[in-house]
């Protein structure tokens, strides 16, 4: 037995703790896999990337913190969509924030906090520190977390260097497991085709000439007066010259697998100075452009949970049936998967990595302010500047949750 092995012998009297309704397992395997890891040269490349991903990451937080604050504050349209969204939508937990998935999103909220946790562990295990305890977190039997104990006195005690880097690991961890996964996002969505080539119908309208001929929401049109349609700007052209009155022939396919076709003619109407048939169209190539491309343009596309902007993610529920691919029928699951991994990923990155004590971001800005200010402060001053900063995040965070309610 190691000497990390016995430590954490001695540090877990109980392997199993049941206070309810939260089950503690402790176990002996992560302090190996903490030990093996750790071993690794790599392990001590990567913890200085991390001092330098670490940041980098709070800078993005402290930036869509003071953007969101301000859009706020004078943009009533921005008020009132949050109002609508409600506060709960700022709550990483399914169950709780309407646009997280249960599924998905205590897959990937486990995943982020396993990654999270077990890269401090392999990082101070790298460092030569004590791992005094590990294991799992349960909510009754659901699955909730997992949990490193790093010797504390240890880390106070060895040089600001090594702290900063073991408290930089988890952040980096999300962050690298975030970007591998939104890579396998894109890499999906680029091999996705649609079903039928043509135009989908979105919505029909009611007491439109569309309804009146037979049309239904998720027809695709295949013809229009006997020409091919292929997509969105070819249908265009050809009601460019229609007036109202016109009656045209449409084909559209339908049924299970868009295996059926119909036919119908359609007498156009007029409504606001234009003329139409009544339907809301659908091009299943737009929204595949949005992921095609990885660009700070285009991130923001990224941060769209499915649940909340189905028309513009096509692995969403709404858009799934559109599309096909080569990893066969549950092609979405994987999407899915991947995606909600990215998003909880970044997101606890981002928060974990602003300066708020006791965060990660906020014990490192303790750390970095004594190594910085040295003996020329004292330690009670850097504290309070400390809380300072910590106050006035969380005063942010809280007026970005109450302002659509209080203006």
């Amino acid at each position: 037995m190691t000497d990390q092995e016995a430590e954490a012998e001695e540090a877990e009297p109980g392997r199993i703790e049941f206070n309810f309704p939260l089950l503690t397992v402790r176990t002996k395997m992560f302090s190996r896999v903490f030990d093996l890891l750790g071993s690794l040269r790599a392990s001590r490349l990567i913890s200085w990337l991390a001092l330098i991903i670490v940041p980098v990451v709070a800078g993005i937080g402290l930036y869509l913190l003071c953007s969101s604050l301000f859009k706020l504050l004078w943009t009533p349209v921005v008020r009132d969509v949050s109002r609508e969204l409600g506060p709960a939508s700022y709550l990483l937990l399914p169950g709780i924030n309407p646009f997280l998935p249960i599924f998905y999103g205590w897959l990937a909220i486990v995943c982020a906090i396993v990654v999270h946790e077990g890269a401090h562990g392999i990082i101070a295990r790298n460092r030569g520190l004590k791992v005094k305890s590990s294991g799992l977190l349960f909510f009754l039997v659901i699955p909730i977390g997992a949990f490193v104990d790093v010797d504390e006195e240890q880390l106070a005690k060895v040089k600001s260097k090594d702290s900063l880097r073991v408290m930089a690991a988890g952040v980096a961890g999300n962050i690298v497991v975030a970007i591998v996964c939104i890579i396998a996002v894109l890499l999906i969505v680029n091999g996705l085709t649609p079903v039928v080539d043509g135009v989908y119908v979105y919505d029909v309208t009611e007491g439109m000439p569309a309804e009146a001929a037979g049309l239904l929401p998720e027809d695709v049109f295949v013809s229009v007066d006997n020409t091919e349609i292929g997509s969105y700007e070819e249908l265009k052209a050809l009601f460019e010259d229609k007036s109202p009155g016109n009656v045209v022939q449409v084909t559209v396919a339908r049924g299970e697998n868009w295996e059926e076709q119909f036919s119908t003619s359609i007498t156009l109407t007029e409504s606001e100075n234009q003329t139409v048939m009544g339907v809301t169209l659908f091009d299943p190539e737009e929204p595949l452009t949005y992921y095609q491309t990885l660009t700070p343009e285009s991130l923001y596309v990224y941060m769209l949970p499915p649940s909340l902007y189905s028309d513009l993610v096509p692995f969403s529920d709404l858009l799934i049936p559109f599309y096909t691919h080569g990893l066969g029928a549950q092609w979405h699951v994987y999407a899915n998967i991947f995606f909600w991994l990215w998003f909880v990923n970044v997101n606890v990155a981002v928060f974990n990595a602003l300066p708020i004590y006791p965060l990660d971001g906020g014990r490192m800005f303790n750390i970095s302010l004594k190594s910085v200010l040295g003996r020329r402060v004292s330690e009670k001053t850097i504290s309070r500047i400390t809380f300072a900063v910590t106050a006035t995040l969380i005063w942010v965070l809280l007026m970005i949750v109450l302002i659509p309610f209080i203006m």
